[in-house]
């Protein structure tokens, strides 16, 4: 990159005709429109040629206080990047004696000592992928050849973020603006539990199920998260927005909440099997386990009924009556094979009840595998008509899903309606992964990283997914034409 600011066709031809360096005897002059970074490149090329490096104004100055055009004065050292071997050339008002020295504040901040694409290194990098501050300064020293300490990268990070971040989230938006990538009016809500130093943090989330666009993630304390506050976040993130359908969790809170916006509803239906077979699964993994017990039970007694037949083996007749063992092994393998008789009993019960477990299970779960929202009601109806068969558990579950089982099968009134909230679920998981959720000690850090992963999240899962889309029905389009 030569300059931070764009060539115009006003410009293009000054630039053209003028030199961006030229020699002076032993000197490198370059003009301030070259960006430092690029500085590598005339030292590999012409090193052996200078002993030092002069900037100079590519445009010549006019005094600030007369305006009259100011003459070259010399010199001062500068150390951009904390190079050595670099000055900027002053100047001097012929008339009122102002002096001024080559400005570089198109690269660098004033104050600073690096420029600022080495300063906003470490977001970038953490754009990417979280790293401790000591690793983000040994990146920026194998890429760069600067050394810094971890301190450094560190201030810069907090003093450029947020303009950084600003300015990315900017050029994002006029991206989707100019591919005109819009809410569809289907989303999904939810909410990610966090800790901060201590702290008890909530993560509010609002994607569109759609096109992926983020239309609002929030952090806040949870002790002051409630359901009131939960009605005007949903109000004020779809507000102006298109509302068709909303879908969330089985919290008891959102159905009148969500009545109150004026959006259909859809349930999560993976939660609303979770819901019925986690303590089916404790049932049914009890169940296994002690069906695995009684048959290693039952293996362990005819191992010792096979033990016992061996004493007394080849003999005829009853026992002796001064044969005490081998009357007490008689005795001990009617009793073991009495055993085994209840054991195999009690094993084709257990067996019973976990094909019946499984079942339900499954005839629950095949509710919502159908084609039309006649055939799921069907089949529910079907179940719910049979309540009395079932255990405690699964008459509670069925009673509390006949209240709400209209909302689980909104998703039949449009293809475009996810049945599940997986897409915002793995949201959380992408951008903020488990091993990341005790990391951050301030709300800044945390916040700042859930930015960046934002515009990560929107240039891989909607730009690029929405050009890949476009791509595919032009192509698409393209095969018709040729076939007709």
């Amino acid at each position: 990159m030569l300059s931070e600011k764009p060539f115009t066709t006003n410009n293009i031809n000054d630039i053209v005709n003028k030199p961006l360096y030229f020699f002076d005897d032993d000197r490198l002059n370059v003009s301030n429109i070259l960006h430092p970074d690029d500085l590598g490149f005339l030292e590999t090329y012409y090193g052996e040629y200078y002993s030092e490096i002069v900037y100079y104004e590519y445009n010549r100055p006019t005094c600030p206080k007369c305006g009259s055009s100011m003459i070259s004065n010399g010199s001062r050292q500068a150390k951009p990047n904390k190079w050595e071997g670099i000055r900027k050339k002053q100047y001097i008002c012929p008339d009122c004696k102002k002096t001024q020295v080559t400005s570089l504040e198109n690269f660098i901040k004033r104050y600073s000592n690096y420029t600022r694409s080495i300063c906003q290194k470490a977001l970038e990098y953490e754009s990417i992928s979280y790293l401790p501050y000591q690793k983000k300064a040994e990146l920026i020293e194998l890429e760069n050849g600067i050394k810094l300490n971890r301190q450094t990268v560190y201030y810069h990070e907090s003093t450029y973020a947020d303009s950084f971040i600003t300015q990315k989230e900017e050029d994002l938006q006029k991206i989707l603006k100019e591919m005109k990538i819009e809410p569809s009016g289907t989303y999904h809500y939810d909410e990610e539990y966090l800790h901060e130093n201590g702290d008890n943090i909530v993560r509010l989330a609002i994607i569109d199920a759609v096109t992926n666009l983020i239309i609002n993630d929030q952090v806040m304390l949870q002790e002051d998260f409630d359901k009131e506050f939960l009605e005007i976040f949903l109000k004020y993130s779809l507000e102006g927005l298109p509302k068709k359908v909303l879908i969330t969790d089985g919290y008891s809170a959102y159905p009148g909440i969500i009545e109150k916006i004026c959006i259909n509803h859809q349930l999560c239906i993976f939660h609303i099997i979770k819901n019925k077979r986690t303590p089916s699964f404790k049932k049914i993994r009890k169940l296994e386990k002690r069906i695995e017990t009684i048959k290693n039970t039952i293996k362990g007694n005819e191992e010792k009924i096979e033990e016992l037949k061996k004493y007394g083996k080849g003999r005829q007749g009853p026992p002796r009556k001064n044969d005490k063992k081998w009357k007490r092994n008689i005795r001990k393998r009617k009793n073991l094979n009495s055993e085994n008789k209840r054991l195999r009993k009690e094993l084709k019960q257990k067996r019973k009840e976990l094909k019946e477990q499984k079942n339900i299970d499954e005839r629950i779960s095949n509710i919502y595998n159908v084609d039309s929202r006649k055939d799921a009601k069907r089949r529910f109806n079907t179940i719910y008509n049979q309540l009395d068969q079932f255990d405690e558990d699964t008459q509670k579950f069925l009673k509390n899903l006949d209240k709400k089982f209209d909302r689980t099968i909104t998703y039949f009134r449009d293809s475009q309606i996810p049945k599940t909230n997986n897409k915002i679920e793995g949201y959380f998981k992408i951008t903020l992964p488990k091993y990341l959720k005790r990391t951050y000690r301030t709300r800044e850090g945390l916040i700042r990283w859930i930015r960046l992963q934002k515009i990560r999240w929107t240039k891989r899962n909607v730009i690029t997914y929405q050009t890949k889309n476009t791509s595919q029905i032009q192509l698409k389009n393209q095969k018709i034409k040729a076939t007709s």
